[in-house]
């Protein structure tokens, strides 16, 4: 669709049209004059009013206007037939008259040039929301086959190691390949539920004093499988001492997992991986691969959502395009910045930096649970609330090989019961019950008095991108949330640190 125009025949200069106006009453009130006996003076200011009208549409306001002004003048000066009475009349007719037709034409030049906007934006809305439905169709059909992918690599290794055919060799191989992919399908998870978060203005961090360099470490054991199987060599440098930042620890492990992830995957086989850590004035973390790099036209895009290089069915990599983009958004709350840049040698290099507060070296950092330390639970009571069966099994099977005495509930009611006939010492539960959500049942437990049962540590395990803020900040000292698929020696570290707490 093209606008039109302000004026007909576009391509006649504006003086042109000007002075086509202006002679066009000249011409009117000449012809007057030369024919009095076919135009008499009524007939003189309605064709006076014509060219007004003519003028308008043709020339603009401002020639109409013009023509209005220079038409009462002649016929102020010249009429001479009639009574002077009549004459003022028709001269006072004929000025109102051009006004009027003037912005009559003016109104409607403006109504078009209104209809022809509203009529742009709606195209271009209609262009926008076709290409947002294109994104969607897109962005729901890399989903699928990002969940499905690791679910058919999962049952099919199932399949082999539950057919007893295997070697202990390749059993052991299958086996680390269902691990590999439930973990990756875990993390895509909970990827789309923080990138909901942040999206939502929900995105919550637990601040303390974080050790760097164990951060760092945890995120290379959990990334140790996939190197294994891409056969990268992971190369690790950094400064001799501790350094501490302030942030989540859970977080600043989920950037660095990222950024190693994200480098292990365009690394070709056979490839290396760099990873260092110095602290000049900030906490700088850089990860540098020998991959082929970042195309140049891409690198202005790489951290926005929902954007890969390849979005094409056919690409080499795949992964949903919200890795990176959150990433920065965690760096950024943490009060750092992220660059990233293609290295001269091959390859691309990401660079997180992160502010140092030299009154937080004197402070005793908390780390995270250490994923080889499985503690004894022995003599401990758990409580275990969640209303998928197969779920209550697993756990219950957890707690009890590390020597924790466990009775699993489905339901809220159950649950209730358990706890003033048994008095568990610790309440595990799903964060969301069919019934009512599990942190009402955690904060009737907290209300409850000590004889019936209340006042226990708890912990919920939550698989949703929402949690009450109020019960979060009300019961921070004595509940902790884990997210699903929680592992079992973070949830043995937790119960243990919980229940030592309430002693």
């Amino acid at each position: 669709m093209t606008r039109a125009g302000p004026y007909p025949f576009p391509t006649i200069p504006l003086a042109v049209r000007r002075f086509a106006a202006l002679s066009a009453v000249v011409i009117a009130y000449l012809a007057s004059r030369t024919s009095p006996a076919v135009i008499d003076e009524g007939g003189l200011f309605l064709l006076m009013s014509v060219t007004v009208l003519g003028a308008a549409w043709f020339a603009g306001t401002g020639s109409a206007l013009a023509v209005t002004v220079l038409g009462a003048a002649l016929g102020a000066t010249g009429v001479t037939l009639g009574s002077p009475v009549a004459v003022h009349t028709h001269l006072a007719l004929f000025v109102v008259e051009g006004l009027l037709l003037t912005a009559l034409v003016a109104e409607l030049r403006r109504a078009r040039r209104a209809a022809e906007g509203l009529a742009s934006d709606a195209q271009t809305a209609r262009h926008e929301a076709e290409a947002a439905s294109r994104t969607k169709d897109e962005f729901l059909g890399t989903i699928s086959h990002e969940l499905r992918t690791p679910l058919n690599a999962v049952l099919g290794w199932l399949h082999l190691v539950r057919s007893g055919k295997l070697d202990s060799r390749t059993e052991a191989r299958g086996l680390e390949a269902i691990e590999r992919n439930v973990r990756l399908q875990a993390q895509l998870t909970a990827d789309l539920l923080d990138v909901s978060r942040a999206l939502t203005g929900r995105l919550h961090l637990d601040m303390t004093i974080v050790p760097l360099k164990t951060t760092i470490d945890e995120a290379i054991s959990q990334v140790q499988t996939a190197v294994v199987a891409k056969d990268v060599t992971l190369h690790v440098t950094s400064v001799p001492e501790e350094p501490a930042v302030r942030g989540d620890a859970n977080r600043l492990r989920q950037i660095v997992w990222h950024l190693l992830a994200n480098a292990i995957k365009f690394t070709p086989r056979g490839g290396d991986v760099f990873v260092s850590l110095e602290t000049p004035e900030m906490a700088s973390i850089t990860v540098r691969d020998t991959g082929p790099g970042v195309a140049t036209e891409f690198l202005p895009r790489i951290f926005d959502r929902f954007t890969q290089a390849d979005s094409s069915p056919t690409r080499g990599a795949g992964g949903l395009g919200v890795g990176l983009s959150l990433v920065r958004e965690l760096v950024e709350r943490h009060g750092g910045d992220i660059r990233v840049a293609n290295d001269p040698d091959g390859g691309a290099v990401f660079i997180v930096r992160l502010p140092i507060h030299p009154e937080d070296e004197h402070v005793q950092p908390a780390g995270l649970p250490s994923p080889g330390v499985e503690p004894p639970l022995e003599g401990v009571r758990v409580l275990l609330l969640d209303r998928d069966r197969d779920t209550r099994e697993l756990l219950s099977v957890v707690l009890r090989q590390r020597g924790a005495s466990v009775r699993a509930a489905g339901s809220v009611g159950e649950a209730l019961e358990a706890l003033e006939s048994w008095r568990p010492d610790v309440l595990v539960s799903d964060a969301v019950s069919p019934e009512r959500d599990a942190y009402a049942l955690i904060g009737k437990v907290h209300a409850l008095e000590a004889e019936r049962g209340g006042r226990i540590p708890a912990l919920a395990l939550t698989s949703l991108a929402r949690t009450d803020e109020g019960m979060r900040r009300m019961l921070a000292g004595v509940k902790r949330d884990l997210p699903k698929p929680v592992e079992p020696t973070v949830l043995t570290a937790e119960i243990a640190r919980l229940v030592a707490g309430s002693r």
